[in-house]
């Protein structure tokens, strides 16, 4: 059963929850941008980390807590695959699944699973700043491939060194001390 149109769960086990929240308009921006799909570098899954991290922190204080023990279950990671960009929200105590707010029908009495009402709104209201945020950092990626490629790295090799937070060659002293380095040998 979805619990909105970006989002699908599934309940495995007797009531273990796993929510994935799948994000084609960004898999869509990068191929509009790069001309082609790529997986994501790893400063956009960082920004995407964070912001999957915002959201559950935002669960787990809306989380009914009797003991504690099912929100403390509460955990979130990231997709980065090619046409598969995705954060995905689980929870593997045996009984989440089950859970609903005080006051609610259980769920055996026709009650809704807390989280089919919870996931959905904090999706809504954290998906504008994550696609904002990783749209940037597409950008930023995307600024760092065309400059690898200028200097003569194939598409393959600048999509992979793009995004690392840091060039993976020689930089700045390092370079230059690299360079002296090779004029005193010769």
């Amino acid at each position: 059963m979805a619990i909105s149109k970006s989002m699908a769960d599934e309940l495995s086990g007797r009531g273990r929850i796993r929510a994935t929240a799948k994000l084609p308009e960004i898999d869509a921006y990068i191929r509009k941008v790069n001309k082609t799909s790529r997986p994501l570098s790893p400063t956009e899954v960082q920004v995407m980390r964070q912001e999957g991290a915002a959201q559950l922190r935002v669960i787990k204080m809306n989380w009914p807590v009797e003991t504690g023990t099912s929100r403390a279950g509460w955990s979130q990671s990231v997709i980065g695959r090619m046409g598969q960009v995705s954060v995905v929200f689980e929870n593997p105590v045996f009984y989440s699944g089950w859970i609903v707010r005080r006051g609610s029908h259980s769920v055996a009495a026709g009650g809704e699973p807390w989280f089919h009402k919870l996931l959905p709104v904090v999706w809504k209201a954290g998906k504008p700043r994550l696609v904002a945020r990783l749209k940037r950092e597409i950008d930023k990626t995307q600024k760092e491939i065309a400059k690898l490629q200028a200097q003569g790295e194939t598409k393959r090799r600048a999509v992979l060194q793009a995004g690392q937070g840091k060039p993976m060659g020689f930089s700045g002293s390092a370079a230059q001390r690299f360079k002296e380095a090779l004029k005193q040998v010769m």
